[in-house]
């Protein structure tokens, strides 16, 4: 049985995102006026720890650096796995998907596979041989299925963390021609932005819940703030126009919520310096709310 307890863990790195500064998200939210008040209110939150880069890290080759940090948070994920307990990651940029989920699948691997759904306004799914920008946060998905630097497809274990026939995308809207053929070559289904408009977000989710729940014991949630429309959340490094509109995905996932198959959550890609008014600062907030909530009524039911 899941304790009655919401388990925050902040991803302090920028060094393979567009801008350092998303390294400060974890921070802002931790320190933020929201959260106090989701505590204030009697949300049973703790934030575990935060993990971030040292200066061995910072000193080694880019995919040396961020196994190292994601090793660090692979173990996290895995203990709070093996003991039941629900966690959301805060980040930082989002390699972190590589840790955070190499732990979970490191966990349950013996009993079975788990799934992911990707919400995000990019793919994230470059190789070194494909990617344009060198930057590592746009290859942590292809990472997860076992595709790029074997520093960051073997953290924990050998084995690639996800089939594709267990992966979907959400929100897609601006990717490169090199990650888009690995994902059709695999078959993996990508929601892009004009079917979510058009199907609405919440009819897609619960689909894409299906579907990476076909084949699996459980599935995780990936959420990088750029799938948002940067109107309502603008507080990323790498915003694109027309996304999901946060009310939206904040409806969608009280609908779906809540479901004992979900393992975890991220919230990814944060950039306080960027951010107006505290939009994103007060989104991210109500995204730790509403999944809190919807998650410690099931354990308490």
């Amino acid at each position: 049985m899941m304790q009655e307890i919401f388990h925050l863990i902040g991803y302090a790195s920028g060094i393979a995102g567009a801008d350092e500064h998303c390294s400060g998200g974890p921070d802002a939210v931790q320190q933020s006026v929201y959260l106090k008040a989701l505590m204030d209110k009697g949300l049973p939150l703790v934030w575990e720890q935060t993990v971030r880069p040292d200066e061995r890290d910072l000193s080694s080759r880019p995919d040396q650096a961020v196994r190292q940090i994601n090793e660090k948070l692979a173990h996290l994920t895995a203990t709070l796995t093996r003991q039941n307990q629900f966690f959301s990651i805060i980040g930082g940029d989002h390699t972190s998907a590589i840790g955070t989920w190499s732990g979970v699948q490191d966990v349950k691997r013996e009993a079975g596979e788990i799934g992911l759904i990707w919400i995000d306004a990019h793919m994230d799914s470059h190789t070194p041989e494909t990617t344009e920008s060198g930057r590592i946060h746009g290859m942590p998905l292809a990472a997860l299925l076992g595709f790029g630097y074997p520093t960051l497809t073997t953290i924990l274990n050998h084995s690639a963390k996800f089939k594709p026939e267990n992966v979907c995308l959400i929100g897609v809207r601006s990717y490169e021609k090199g990650e888009a053929a690995l994902l059709k070559r695999l078959n993996i289904r990508t929601y892009m932005m004009e079917e979510v408009s058009q199907r609405g977000f919440i009819t897609v989710l619960q689909e894409a819940i299906q579907l990476v729940s076909r084949h699996t014991i459980g599935y995780g949630l990936s959420i990088d703030l750029d799938a948002l429309d940067p109107k309502d959340a603008p507080g990323v490094d790498v915003p694109e126009p027309n996304g999901i509109h946060a009310n939206d995905l904040i409806s969608g996932l009280s609908d779906v919520l809540p479901d004992p198959r979900l393992l975890g959550v991220e919230i990814v890609e944060f950039d306080p310096t960027k951010d107006k008014a505290q939009l994103t600062e007060k989104l991210i907030a109500q995204l730790i709310d509403v999944i809190a909530t919807k998650v410690l009524s099931h354990a308490k039911a």
